[in-house]
């Protein structure tokens, strides 16, 4: 039987008073407890990016009525209310596992961390400015400014390093920027970041709080995939509105590989010219 659209929104606004007087993570602690840890894995997207886009995607649902839609084409009701839980609970997740982490991290190492921070920011500005003409460099800084976490920063200024190196003659006008040594300053301290992060050993409570936010992550996205997929469904006739239903963040991603991809081709295209002319 169908869903009538006052019922749908009667029960979409109720949902959330049903649920148990604790915080989301609480609630969802048996469901998560029991994701088989073989099944963790690395995001396809940064933490920060995942909630923006499913936030903003549960936003969007609500916001124009598309829910009734979805469920239509048969996503469970349920899903309406499992969404922003399951945001919320990954965000409480990595919450408590910041919090456990950063209260036994040394001090040496916060600081490190914090210089590494303030460098990225201060390269990439640089980058951005003195590399202004080249698409594939602003594509490569499109994704490092998604970057996100520990392992993010250590890559982000090895990567930034290496674009400067790579293009070391663009930034001669800028006498505001030392690319040689900014270059070998991000390498250096890159360095040291992965190598105080290794010599950290984290206590099984800490273990056992990363463990529950990647499975928190883990429920969350495959909430949102299956959110996804059902939009793209419910909407195939209509391509704009289907096109809400996927991550800008990997389109963008995609549009830069494929953008690279084609610059490369046509220098090849070039150079295999020249040898023959």
């Amino acid at each position: 039987m169908a869903v009538e659209k006052n019922d749908f929104a009667r029960q979409i606004l109720i949902a959330p008073l049903l649920l148990p007087c604790m915080n989301e993570l609480q609630t969802l602690r048996p469901i998560l407890d029991a994701i088989p840890l073989s099944e963790l894995r690395r995001p396809d997207l940064p933490l920060s990016v995942a909630l923006q886009e499913a936030h903003d995607l549960s936003a969007m649902l609500e916001a124009d009525d598309a829910w009734s839609a979805l469920v239509a084409v048969g996503l469970p009701l349920r899903a309406a209310a499992d969404l922003p839980l399951a945001i919320a609970a990954a965000r409480q997740a990595q919450s408590q596992w910041v919090v456990a982490r950063d209260r036994t991290k040394p001090a040496a190492q916060r600081e490190r961390e914090e210089q590494g921070t303030a460098l990225r920011r201060e390269l990439s500005a640089a980058c951005r400015w003195n590399l202004r003409a080249d698409e594939q460099a602003q594509a490569v800084l499109d994704t490092i400014a998604q970057g996100d976490g520990l392992a993010d920063l250590v890559q982000d200024l090895e990567d930034l390093a290496t674009l400067i190196a790579h293009h070391q003659d663009h930034f001669d006008g800028d006498q505001t920027f030392d690319a040689p040594a900014q270059a070998e300053a991000a390498r250096s301290l890159a360095l040291d970041i992965a190598e105080g992060s290794a010599q950290g050993r984290a206590s099984e409570d800490q273990d056992e709080l990363r463990r529950l936010r990647d499975r928190a992550v883990l429920h969350l996205d495959r909430l949102v995939s299956d959110v996804r997929r059902a939009g793209r469904y419910a909407f195939r006739d209509d391509p704009r509105r289907a096109g809400d239903f996927s991550s800008d963040y990997l389109r963008r991603r995609r549009k830069a590989a494929q953008r690279r991809r084609s610059e490369e081709v046509e220098k090849s295209m070039m150079g295999e010219a020249a040898v023959m002319s």
